[in-house]
């Protein structure tokens, strides 16, 4: 017995060894390049593959990407009349990326935000060889702050669907989900870090289908987060939440930026702060329902009890209840 449990060591040690050894030779990421200048490369890349290709789809939106012929026949993806190429801006790194997009089918159910888990089916495809590098056939749950940038700004403007599940042995059937296409400049992709078979700084681009989402309580303290970070109507769309939480509230390390949504000032955000008013009563302890769970965020009433004035100052954000 003793004798097995040295060579199952062994083993082990020759893998990790071997796992560290390929992983040092393959990820090595290239020297950082000016973000200004390789966006503008990116987005000649971008804008001449979108000029130059036309794209198909089947019923269940699986697509296909094409090169324009000299004899026509087909409309580039910036001119087809069977949908509208969209853009949208997103400031990160010191530039403004535009992002466009493609929206065959909005969905039509809920709607994520950047700190939610989804549950996506995706081909992705280098822009530069048109060749599928990474895919997901089956739908892949995801915690949209630990993927790239581009697809927590551009899965946010998407709804899921709805699905059954299958009978007689047939699998689940999804319908009216979320569809669409994105086109990422490398500085909202992997930048200067080569993925799978696609080098540093490629441009890259995602078909998706958004199926399903859950939303995320990440401090469990009965307030999902996507109520906690929520950005008002004020601040810039420009405005990225990761790099940007805060958007009102206290100055706590006098830099001049308001930090709205770390209430009491203590350096954690709300969606991190398991006492948002820095009351000494947690979070969960104030929105607790005497029915029975938490109240929902647009029923948790203020220090008095009442939840009608939607102007009121929830319990759980005022100090002076406790």
């Amino acid at each position: 017995m003793n004798n097995i449990f040295k060579i199952l060591s062994v083993f082990v040690i020759c893998v990790l060894v071997a796992s560290c050894t390929t992983s040092d030779s393959t990820y090595n990421p290239e020297p950082l390049r000016d973000y200004a200048t390789q966006y503008t490369a990116d987005l000649a890349l971008i804008n001449t593959y979108i000029d130059t290709h036309y794209l198909t789809h089947d019923a269940d939106y699986n697509v296909t990407f094409d090169t324009l012929l000299p004899t026509g026949g087909h409309s580039s993806i910036r001119t087809d009349p069977a949908f509208q190429l969209k853009d949208t801006t997103v400031a990160e790194d010191g530039i403004n990326y535009k992002i466009y997009f493609i929206k065959f089918r909005e969905g039509t159910k809920e709607r994520p935000t950047q700190v939610d888990s989804v549950h996506v089916a995706y081909k992705g495809i280098n822009l530069l060889k048109s060749a599928t590098f990474d895919q997901a056939i089956t739908p892949t749950w995801f915690k949209l702050q630990e993927v790239i940038t581009g697809w927590s700004h551009i899965l946010t403007n998407f709804h899921t669907g709805t699905y059954s599940p299958g009978t007689g042995g047939n699998g689940t059937t999804f319908d009216n989900f979320g569809a669409g296409v994105m086109f990422l400049p490398s500085g909202v992709a992997y930048y200067n870090s080569p993925a799978g078979t696609i080098p540093s700084y490629s441009p890259i681009i995602f078909s998706f289908k958004l199926i399903e989402l859950r939303y995320r309580d990440q401090d469990g303290d009965g307030v999902l987060s996507k109520d906690e970070r929520e950005l008002p109507s004020t601040v810039s769309p420009l405005l990225r939440w990761k790099e940007n939480p805060y958007t009102g509230g206290y100055d706590h390390n006098n830099d001049g930026v308001i930090d709205a949504y770390d209430t009491d000032g203590d350096g954690y955000v709300n969606m991190y702060d398991i006492d948002d008013d820095g009351d000494h009563v947690l979070t969960r302890v104030e929105i607790k329902n005497p029915l029975g769970g938490f109240f929902p965020y647009n029923l948790i009433p203020d220090c008095s009890g009442s939840a009608t004035n939607t102007n009121r100052l929830r319990k759980h954000l005022d100090p002076s209840c406790h």
